[in-house]
């Protein structure tokens, strides 16, 4: 049976610092970072007062006024990201079968903020107050669901709640469905909306936000010894996975090729990590030897970079285990002092960013890193963007609970069809 390839066709991206490609990669690449005073509520008596929200964001311009109130703000974003995602793949739905399209989309929050704000509502009204949507707006799985409604895909269908994993987790639910020969296409992204009064006041209990909340564009600062912890996001961000004669057929613009990816846990704790355990460097291991990439072909390291130094170190210590002194030739960047930590949005953002670092030759600086700690002693690109030909991309993502996962990415050419 021939080998199905998986490549990555259309993106669309609802961020903080921009909604489309080019915003959001504009910023990226000038370092101009979506973090800001919170607006959605009044946040003063909070020890975190700054957040990453989506400014100007207008859901009738993606879909019809007569379900936007039917739909939670993740759910939101999830659909207006997926109708960029298509119309940017150029992929007409009337001419394919539906039963092989499909959408995967992850979550960790899902639509918490309706639950909350229906529920003071319910508190304070009572039961005849409560709208007959609430149900729906509060699952986890109405972003799914409303994309296949929206674009009639009636192939495989899930969501993924797996923390700030969730979305690299639908992405390779969706590489492994269309490789198996389940799907021809998969629309795979994520959507998060956290950043409401209650949802925001039990992250800073937990103790991981930063709390510089003077100048908030400098608040997320990875690698560095004044890191005070990480700035919640949101927003959503789809990307098609196409089966790579399916793509060609159609005469699809391709981004890059999925070329493996790798899960692992560092099963130690809740919210911290075990720097010494090793897990993570093995995980990079096994995504470069199932992708059959050597680690002298690994151009540029998606970070995960959360601003909490306990997780920097554990992933600059990996990084080094696994490349050696290669380590200190490869840049390494966090997009996340930019784009906030949006859960399980940021690694498709991830994702993005890493097909148009391919695409254009250009790798994106992490901000805000004036003072690296010791042990963070990599390339993180500090003083700016760098022109450089990026042909393969590690990409990196850390979760609570330990959870490890790494997909690689890269440049498709035509003359690699052999291969």
């Amino acid at each position: 049976m021939e080998k199905r390839r998986v490549v990555i066709t259309g993106m669309g991206v609802v961020a903080p610092n921009g909604i489309g490609i080019d915003n959001f990669w504009d910023s990226l690449v000038h370092g101009r970072s979506g973090i800001r005073k919170i607006t959605h509520f009044d946040a003063s008596s909070y020890p975190c007062q700054i957040a990453a929200e989506v400014p100007n964001f207008d859901p009738t311009d993606y879909m019809s006024p007569r379900i936007v109130n039917r739909l939670g703000r993740f759910t939101q974003f999830s659909l207006a990201a997926s109708q960029m995602a298509v119309e940017d793949s150029g992929i007409d739905f009337s001419r394919e079968d539906p039963h092989r399209m499909g959408v995967f989309i992850g979550t960790a929050i899902g639509g918490l903020d309706v639950f909350e704000t229906r529920h003071s509502i319910f508190m304070e009204k009572g039961l005849k107050r409560l709208s007959p949507f609430t149900a729906i707006s509060c699952s986890t799985h109405s972003a799914s669901g409303i994309i296949s409604c929206e674009l009639n895909l009636k192939g495989a269908n899930s969501t993924i709640a797996a923390g700030c994993n969730s979305g690299m987790d639908a992405a390779y639910m969706a590489h492994n469905s269309i490789r198996l020969g389940d799907a021809d296409l998969i629309l795979v992204g994520a959507g998060e909306a956290p950043i409401t009064p209650y949802m925001h006041a039990i992250f800073c209990v937990s103790g991981n936000l930063s709390r510089e909340n003077r100048e908030p564009h400098k608040a997320l600062k990875p690698y560095d010894i004044n890191a005070d912890g990480m700035v919640l996001g949101e927003g959503g961000a789809v990307v098609i996975f196409e089966e790579l004669n399916h793509a060609l057929e159609r005469k699809a613009k391709i981004y890059g090729e999925v070329v493996s990816y790798s899960a692992l846990n560092e099963a130690f704790d809740l919210f911290g990590v075990n720097a010494d355990d090793g897990t993570m460097a093995l995980n990079f291991k096994n995504a470069l030897e199932r992708g059959h990439v050597d680690i002298r072909d690994i151009d540029f390291i998606s970070a995960h970079g959360n601003g909490i130094l306990s997780y920097d170190i554990d992933e600059t210590q990996a990084i080094k285990k696994t490349f050696g002194e290669l380590a200190y030739h490869i840049p390494v960047t966090s997009i996340k002092p930019v784009t906030g930590h949006a859960i399980s949005v940021t690694a498709i953002w991830q994702i993005i960013a890493s097909l148009l670092t391919i695409k254009h030759g250009i790798v994106p600086p992490t901000i805000n890193v004036q003072n690296p700690d010791s042990r963070c002693d990599l390339d993180y690109v500090t003083k700016g963007f760098v022109k450089k030909n990026v042909e393969t991309v590690l990409i990196n993502v850390h979760g609570f609970g330990g959870r490890l996962t790494t997909m690689i990415v890269k440049n498709f050419l035509p003359e690699r069809l052999r291969s």
